[in-house]
């Protein structure tokens, strides 16, 4: 098993090893987003980056950040929320969008479900390109919350 591997299993509590890092708990947002990349992580290609976005999102508003993407890379984001904190039925949005302010690509969860996968193949530039995390509220009169998040990514 790559050693890479062997260290995701251990974060998300799968494995046991002599380290004395802590897992990160099932119910925070790093284990659903790490969760989601787990598939992605088994390809020798994959590098996840070892730093990552971690903050809050409200059910009222999105979160949006820049990220520097290079032309011929394929990326994969991977959004997770803390699904204690998830209102029933919610979705999860991840948006790319370009220079020109065009979406380039999108992924949306299932509703419920505490995390979500993008993958996307940069055919068109490199530059900076804004990524959109939101939830989505099922209807009807659910009060706004708070919602930890985190997004990791990475590209081969």
């Amino acid at each position: 098993m790559p050693s890479r591997l062997k260290s995701l299993l251990f974060l998300l509590g799968l494995a046991g090893t002599s380290a004395t890092a802590e897992p990160f708990p099932a119910d925070s947002p790093e284990h659903q987003a790490l969760t989601a990349a787990a598939p992605a992580l088994t390809d020798t290609a994959f590098t996840l980056r070892e730093d990552y976005w971690n903050g809050i999102l409200t059910t009222a508003t999105g979160r949006a950040v820049k990220l520097q993407l290079f032309k011929r890379n394929v990326y994969g984001l991977f959004l997770g929320v803390a699904p204690s904190s998830l209102p029933p039925g919610a979705k999860l949005h991840l948006h790319i969008f370009d220079s020109d302010n065009t979406e380039v690509a999108t992924a949306v969860s299932k509703a419920g479900e505490a995390a979500v996968a993008l993958n996307f193949e940069n055919t068109l530039k490199s530059g900076l390109f804004l990524i959109l995390m939101r939830v989505e509220m099922p209807p009807g009169p659910l009060a706004a919350s708070d919602i930890p998040a985190a997004m990791f990514y990475g590209w081969k």
